[in-house]
């Protein structure tokens, strides 16, 4: 029962989101509220000079108020459409799931990922071709949330994967990874984040995360801990079927990669999966810690 008369509970959950912290977007030539964005996402996709899509029409944003959780958009007209650069940072925080898959050290639990846009590029609609790159001075944002994480041997890497390529490897799988996903687990794309690193502080080594986008996990990524195999194998599946020579969009480009899906290695990445899946390793038990 509400405390206070005329409390409604209801209104206080948002039917298009899993954060009860949102940014409005408003039409500032007429004043209509077009919708509304996480907080966690508003830095990303309605910062300054981003072009957004609502209902099939194009609002260019003249203002992000970050006291007033605000968006000022105004129609657009133009000939390009706009993509973040984003520097990501993940802390683990709680381990709460840890087994043996495919050859590495999988591991399920609670992470701190912290982004901070640093720019936003601009391309033409017609080719694709980058216009320009227009910096941007935003504070970082943080949330909590769930995740997936597996490490790798950088030895065992070094025999497989020249060192120039490890990045672009560990950044095209995790790209892969997180395409394929969607199809295990019933979601969507913009629904998952990555993060890969050739040393990450705390495991010491190369390290790919795959996290829920959302604050505190929805799910995605428990799932894709119990179903790291097929994940691995999809995702194999999915870069060794695609016809292209170097990487694109159906294979290993992700069209909301915060670092303007650069570096990628296809050739890498193939590699890199095909020595996890014929590692063959005996199957382990998961067991919470």
């Amino acid at each position: 029962m509400p405390r206070q008369p005329g409390a409604y509970p209801a209104a206080e959950v948002s039917l298009r989101s899993a954060s009860p912290e949102q940014f409005a977007i408003v039409d500032v030539a007429s004043g209509e509220l077009l919708g509304s964005t996480e907080a966690a996402r508003a830095h990303s996709t309605v910062h300054e000079g981003a072009i957004y899509l609502h209902l099939g029409r194009s609002y260019e944003v003249r203002e992000l108020d970050l006291e007033r959780r605000r968006a000022l958009v105004a129609p657009f007209t133009g000939d390009w459409y706009t993509q973040p650069k984003r520097e990501t940072d993940t802390t683990i925080q709680r381990l709460l799931d840890r087994r043996d898959a495919l050859g590495v050290t999988l591991s399920f639990g609670e992470v701190a990922v912290t982004e901070t846009v640093l720019a936003y590029q601009r391309r033409r609609l017609a080719d694709h071709a980058q216009i320009d790159l227009v910096a941007l001075e935003l504070p970082e944002t943080s949330f909590s949330t769930q995740a997936l994480w597996f490490e790798l041997d950088s030895g065992e890497l070094a025999e497989t994967i020249p060192l120039e390529s490890l990045l672009g490897a560990l950044h095209a799988v995790e790209h892969a990874q997180i395409a394929v996903l969607p199809l295990i687990a019933m979601c969507d794309r913009w629904d998952i984040g990555g993060l890969s690193t050739n040393l990450h502080p705390q495991t010491g080594g190369p390290t790919i995360f795959i996290y829920d986008g959302h604050p505190g996990g929805i799910g995605i990524t428990r799932t894709a801990f119990h179903r790291f195999e097929e994940l691995s194998r999809d995702a194999h599946r999915l870069i060794a079927e695609c016809p292209c020579a170097s990487g694109c969009p159906s294979c290993i480009q992700s069209p909301k990669c915060g670092n303007l899906n650069e570096p990628l290695s296809k050739p890498g990445a193939r590699l890199l999966l095909e020595r996890m899946l014929t590692a063959s390793p005996e199957p382990a038990l998961s067991v919470p810690l």
